[in-house]
């Protein structure tokens, strides 16, 4: 399954085997590096956001590192606060944070060449136990993938504008 946002453009949302794990993935023309260094910028997670609910940074460092906490403006029909915290922080390859509802946002980097990277964004619920199951996302899960592989192709774009 793919989403497309604009012609040729595609992000393949990814079956797992665990309803509780969403991701999709997509090659990007730049180098993990660059992909990295949006990723870590939190005021930018909006411009990424597949589903529009992120709005805005509210308090958080300007670049994140391992255990650096960041509180975002949502907007799911309501807006709200959420703060996130840094749980792994691998740099050019892997971060991902978590709210306190436990499910777990992170991106991994696979370097395909020099300029190309293989760029995975995963939700994962099942780490959240109980508590996945309060979350947004939990209601929506095939709505969540097609969001996840929009993100992806913003931050596609993003990447290779730089370039």
């Amino acid at each position: 399954m793919t989403n497309t946002d604009g012609p040729g453009v595609r992000a393949e949302i990814l079956d797992l085997g665990d309803e509780r794990v969403l991701a999709a993935q997509i090659v990007i023309d730049a180098p993990a590096k660059v992909i990295f260094d949006i990723l870590v910028q939190p005021r930018r997670h909006c411009e990424i956001d597949g589903q529009s609910s992120v709005q805005s940074l509210i308090r958080g460092p300007e670049r994140l590192t391992l255990g650096s906490k960041f509180t975002m403006g949502m907007r799911l029909g309501v807006r709200y606060r959420i703060t996130n915290t840094v749980l792994e922080f691998v740099p050019d390859k892997r971060i991902a944070w978590a709210h306190l509802l436990g499910n777990r946002w992170s991106y991994d980097l696979t370097a395909l060449s020099a300029t190309q990277t293989l760029v995975r964004e995963t939700n994962d619920l099942k780490v959240a136990g109980w508590r996945g199951r309060l979350s947004p996302v939990a209601r929506n899960p095939e709505g969540m993938r097609r969001a996840i592989a929009k993100s992806l192709v913003r931050l596609k774009a993003m990447a290779e504008a730089t370039q």
